[in-house]
């Protein structure tokens, strides 16, 4: 009885957590690098032992063969790719918008580490994401992107074919999609940036004689971070906003 019922089991417990361990490894917030490896493996066993408890009776039982097992768990992490690079990218708009603030407010030279980029970024980047982090963790968003986790299984049930026409259309508009809100995010900058350069050029071409960089570039700094002050609650609101119809959208 156990020699039948035991494969069974830990056949169906590994294709989700194949699937659910590449989600975990690549949506926002639970795939920091702050975050230990073995506390995100831990997590995501967590996770997958909850989720595959609901869903068991709909996994497919186990292929005949080895080519048709292996076939089957590609097939599962290539989905659990997907999906979490379809989150992962929206917050690449937090970056892209913070690297354009960044050069309009002359603070391009400011680097730290950014987590979401593992490497350099711009002060103002890192900052933005760290922002963005927190409200997605104080607002509970990261509920709905447990809940997208389960509810994947119903959009894409383990043993039918991938829709790889439907992905390749997702992620272009995701891609798309993050670029336009970045530079969304950083267009009160950008139209700022114009009009102080226009200013400081129309200074410089009056007094010939009067050193522009020396002192437009302290004000310049000054006037970005005051902006950023004013404008720092609607920029995240407006990428809460759009993250959360990503979520509900995978959700379904």
């Amino acid at each position: 009885m156990f020699g039948e019922i035991l494969p069974n089991e830990a056949f169906g417990f590994i294709l989700v957590t194949i699937r659910l361990s590449a989600l975990v490894m690549l949506v926002p917030v639970f795939s920091e690098s702050s975050i230990p490896t073995r506390i995100r493996v831990g997590f995501a066993l967590a996770v997958s032992f909850i989720v595959y408890s609901t869903i068991k009776t709909q996994l497919p039982p186990i292929p005949a063969s080895v080519f048709d097992l292996t076939n089957l768990m590609v097939h599962e992490l290539i989905i659990g790719s997907m999906l979490g690079l379809s989150i992962r990218v929206l917050m690449s708009a937090i970056h892209t918008a913070g690297t354009v603030i960044a050069f309009q407010t002359g603070l391009a030279a400011a680097r730290a580490f950014d987590p979401s980029q593992g490497q350099q970024s711009v002060v103002v980047a890192a900052f933005l994401n760290l922002v963005a982090i927190t409200l997605i963790l104080t607002t509970d968003l990261h509920h709905l992107m447990l809940q997208g986790m389960a509810f994947s299984f119903e959009k894409f049930p383990i043993g039918e074919q991938i829709p790889m026409a439907d992905f390749a259309t997702m992620v272009t508009q995701h891609v798309s999609g993050a670029f336009f809100l970045g530079f969304q995010m950083a267009s009160p900058f950008i139209v700022y940036g114009m009009i102080f350069n226009l200013g400081l050029g129309l200074v410089a071409r009056m007094v010939p004689g009067f050193q522009v960089f020396f002192v437009g570039m302290p004000i310049n700094i000054f006037l970005g971070f005051a902006m950023m002050s004013i404008v720092l609650g609607s920029l995240m609101t407006l990428f809460l906003g759009k993250f959360e119809a990503l979520l509900l959208n995978m959700i379904g």
